[in-house]
């Protein structure tokens, strides 16, 4: 296999936690389950992760996809941290309204200044801009 194809350090941490048990069953399961937000893409990527391709997705396409699905399900835990909530929360809007700056970044950012997310380096665009 050459390095092109090989996953990133980031793709299999991703993939570690994605793939993690939840702790239901505790059990990994084979793929994170789609959603109705989920676009044919991201749903594809979610069920075949170790080939993004096959998705029309970019490796990097299907890291943000994993990780928001990974975070999905553990701003579902009702123990988390007030302030990770935050930085998740912020993060999922930060992808959604395809705000300015690197909201991955951002988010690991904010991880670090337990809940204050670096608003000089991932923001709103404003009007349209």
């Amino acid at each position: 296999m050459n390095k092109q194809n090989t996953p990133s350090w980031g793709m299999l941490v991703v993939l570690a936690l994605a793939l993690a048990p939840t702790g239901r069953s505790g059990t990994a399961h084979a793929q994170t389950p789609c959603t109705p937000k989920d676009s044919t893409v991201s749903c594809c990527v979610k069920t075949h992760p170790l080939s993004p391709e096959r998705c029309g997705a970019t490796k990097l396409e299907a890291e943000e996809i994993l990780f928001a699905a990974k975070l999905a399900m553990e701003l579902a835990k009702p123990d988390l941290p007030e302030w990770k909530r935050r930085c998740m929360e912020t993060y999922v809007t930060c992808t959604e309204e395809d705000w300015l700056g690197s909201c991955y970044d951002c988010f690991r950012s904010c991880e670090g200044q337990k809940g204050e997310w670096p608003r000089d380096k991932c923001r709103r665009q404003k009007g349209g801009q």
